[in-house]
């Protein structure tokens, strides 16, 4: 078993190299890596009869590193993106040599249709091009409607590699399997950060220096090939579902048959703080069609979890659930009073002592309809951070949840410090931990 109290703390939420197997596809870059969620199937002693279930399942790798192990997995995400990711990575029945046969439809569509275009690139000899699939050839306007543009934030990809990216995408919605599409669409959704788009990561999301062009064919083709190759090097299996849906409410969403039948939770919610979730993935996700106009994107956030003042809405009714936990309602007065204080006033700060009621009253409502579908003796794995986003007032996050938990009938079995990372505003060291939860 990896023993996390041996890594180092700055290593603890790295992916390790020999994990890198389908997990780096396309990743959430506020994710946990794989070996925790070994750790923990180790620890829990999962074995290949019982189910794993992650109602925040991100981009999979709950998921997947599950079906790594043999045991089957299911999970829960809100976010279409995402969705997209954690299927395509957990699908077991791709055949490489067709997916070899398919990117090179795909390179050599880009080939003719880049030429349609007027753009030249450098041809590289990656692999053998032969393909008994008809290339296609894109010409003649192609742009993003301005309802789409708009939602893309300013100077997050250039006008040349956009161009390049959208005929990729357009060659790949040719493909009529819809297994291979997604693979490939997931493919570009990483080259659209890793190469065409002018974006950053960490703290928060932010623009690179603008690329005016980029080697799309060649960026694209090692992206596919790498995928490629690992699904020729990693075996997965088990029974598998993702599920588009919001946390808070599992019982709409799970299926009826695994009332009582899921044996461990490994999970890591958002977190209480002013990071907006949906603008670390939407460039690719407008790019790739997944939100279309500013209703497809309030439509996402409103089935987020509660946790930054821009998914806030004037009807959330969240916070009522735990008006009776005085420790949560302290924390929240404490920040509406620092705010007054401080006389800040912006539209976002004054949402600050309601976001971490409606992200409360989201969990208590997630932990109630989630009850439900475990199993007897079921153990829980919440990987969550302590906050001190708003005004710099502490938000333990791991203990609230587990007083939470144990008002619904939840054991708490131990919080575990999983690492401590500093704080954005102060540098100051705080805590990440693991609420271990047991079924009573």
């Amino acid at each position: 078993m990896t023993n996390i109290a041996t890594l180092e703390n700055h290593k603890r939420n790295k992916i390790q190299v020999e994990d890198t197997a389908i997990h780096n596809w396309y990743q959430s870059i506020l994710g946990y890596p794989p070996h925790l969620v070994r750790y923990y199937i180790e620890r829990f002693g999962v074995n290949k009869q019982n189910i794993v279930f992650d109602p925040f399942c991100g981009t999979g790798t709950t998921p997947v590193e599950a079906l790594k192990s043999g045991i089957s997995s299911y999970g829960l995400e809100a976010n279409p993106i995402a969705v997209l990711a954690s299927k395509v990575k957990t699908y077991q029945r791709y055949e490489p040599e067709i997916l070899r046969e398919y990117l090179a439809f795909i390179y050599c569509s880009a080939r003719l249709s880049y030429q349609a275009y007027g753009i030249e690139e450098p041809q590289e000899e990656l692999f053998d091009y032969k393909t008994k699939i008809i290339p296609v050839k894109i010409e003649g306007v192609l742009e993003l409607p301005e309802e789409q543009t708009k939602l893309i934030p300013k100077g997050f990809i250039c006008p040349q590699p956009l161009l390049k990216t959208l005929i990729i995408r357009e060659i790949i919605q040719r493909i009529e399997n819809m297994a291979i599409k997604d693979f490939f669409l997931l493919a570009l959704a990483a080259f659209i950060v890793r190469v065409a788009g002018n974006v950053r990561f960490g703290p928060e999301v932010g623009r690179t220096k603008p690329k005016s062009d980029v080697k799309a064919i060649q960026g694209f083709s090692n992206i596919a090939e790498v995928m490629i190759s690992d699904v020729e090097s990693t075996h997965l299996s088990g029974d598998v579902g993702i599920i588009l849906g919001d946390a808070r409410e599992v019982g709409e969403y799970l299926p009826e048959k695994l009332m009582g039948k899921v044996n461990f939770v490994v999970t890591s919610p958002p977190y209480p703080n002013e990071k907006d979730y949906t603008r670390s993935t939407r460039l690719e996700s407008v790019l790739l069609g997944f939100i279309r106009n500013k209703r497809e994107l309030r439509n996402i956030k409103e089935h987020l979890l509660r946790s930054n003042s821009r998914n806030v809405f004037a009807s959330d009714t969240d916070g009522d659930y735990v008006k009776r936990f005085s420790n949560i309602t302290s924390i929240a007065e404490q920040i509406e009073t620092k705010r007054l204080e401080l006389n800040k006033t912006s539209g976002f700060e004054r949402h600050y002592h309601r976001i971490v009621m409606h992200y409360f009253g989201g969990m208590y409502r997630h932990l109630k309809t989630l009850k439900p579908f475990l199993a007897k003796n079921c153990q829980l794995a919440y990987v969550v951070g302590d906050q001190m986003s708003f005004f710099r007032v502490l938000i333990p996050t791991a203990e609230l949840l587990g007083e939470i938990a144990e008002s619904l009938g939840y054991r708490v079995k131990e919080i575990e410090l999983w690492r401590t990372r500093a704080a954005t505003a102060t540098k100051m060291e705080i805590d990440e931990n693991v609420l271990i939860l047991e079924k009573k």
